[in-house]
């Protein structure tokens, strides 16, 4: 039988500590929204997608949704509520000490959510709009396709769910080919549109690594890579990672041996600032292509310095 062992004070002082930029990242998601309505700023890569994409899109004759600028907008706040949602649940974990088990599905799921935020909006502040567009596109066809796929697991393909879901899928096709002339069914199959591949799920997490890595981001690749492979095998039933946490001890009360569970505080920290890193970044990349001004940003950068003074130093 294993117990889990009971953390010191420190230890849960320092995961309330933690927790409460959880809460910071999201209220500065909110605050955002709350201040600029995803409104481009002038001179920005927003505005210039605004004249260039105009919303609504009058190349769509019946849009199902957002259009254009509008669109790509709608794409990226979307996954950025999400990972803020994902925020607040990490929050209440890390406050109540509930970091083994739980967490690394939220961290992960965050991370995930901010990469595909920042894949729409690219790599490049010069890059054609059109492109941006595509990869919003993208986003909206495969959740159209899951929801499609989802609604004929869960009920009969004569169900309203199921064929409001159909009609919504093949309309969502039409409108991306009538928007993009050309584009065939077997490119959209293979999640590609004006050029633009979806990525998986790690391939965009590596993505974002490389990118961030360019402006100054203290995690590579290659070690983002490893934090999302682990962080997967905490999520997805793998042996090794509930292994490494437990701790064999003799019961002097019974004569057995029993399992503690280990609360490593550095464990913890590092997997909370995979979480925190992700999100800043998308949130500033965001900020950026938006051209809105940082003063949300900076208080949120001086409260995560305050409490991980090395959070945005490069590691040796």
């Amino acid at each position: 039988m294993a117990f889990r062992q009971h953390p010191s004070d420190e230890i849960v002082n320092r995961l309330v500590e933690i927790a409460s930029l959880f809460v910071a990242c999201r209220d500065a998601f909110f605050e955002t929204a709350d201040c600029f309505h995803w409104t481009p700023a002038r001179r920005s890569p927003a505005e210039r997608a605004a004249a260039e994409l105009p919303s609504p899109d009058p190349a769509v004759a019946e849009p199902l949704g957002e259009t254009g600028h509008r669109l790509i907008a709608e794409v990226v706040q979307t996954y950025l509520l999400t990972a803020s949602g994902h925020l607040g649940g990490l929050a209440s974990l890390y406050a109540s000490c509930e970091v083994i088990f739980p967490t690394p599905a939220l961290i992960r799921s965050t991370i995930e959510n901010c990469a595909h935020a920042v894949w729409v909006l690219g790599g490049d502040s010069d890059e054609s709009s059109e492109n941006r567009l595509a990869r919003a596109y993208l986003e909206e066809l495969v959740s159209a396709e899951e929801a499609k796929k989802n609604a004929g697991r869960m009920h009969a393909k004569t169900h309203r769910s199921y064929l409001l879901a159909d009609k919504r899928y093949r309309a969502l096709k039409d409108e991306i080919i009538a928007r993009f002339p050309g584009t065939t069914m077997e490119a959209l199959g293979n999640r590609i549109l004006n050029g633009q591949t979806l990525p998986k799920l790690e391939a965009a997490v590596s993505w974002m690594y490389e990118l961030t890595q360019s402006y100054g981001g203290t995690i590579d690749s290659r070690t983002g890579a490893g934090v999302y492979g682990f962080l997967s095998n905490m999520t997805h039933p793998t042996l090794y990672p509930a292994r490494q946490l437990r701790v064999w001890a003799d019961d002097p009360a019974t004569g057995h041996k029993v399992a503690n569970l280990r609360v490593d505080l550095g464990s913890a920290e590092n997997a909370a600032r995979a979480a925190l890193a992700a999100f800043y970044n998308a949130l500033t990349y965001t900020t950026s292509y938006f051209g809105w001004p940082t003063a949300i940003i900076d208080e949120l950068t001086a409260e995560i310095e305050e409490s991980m003074p090395t959070f945005f130093v490069l590691q040796d």
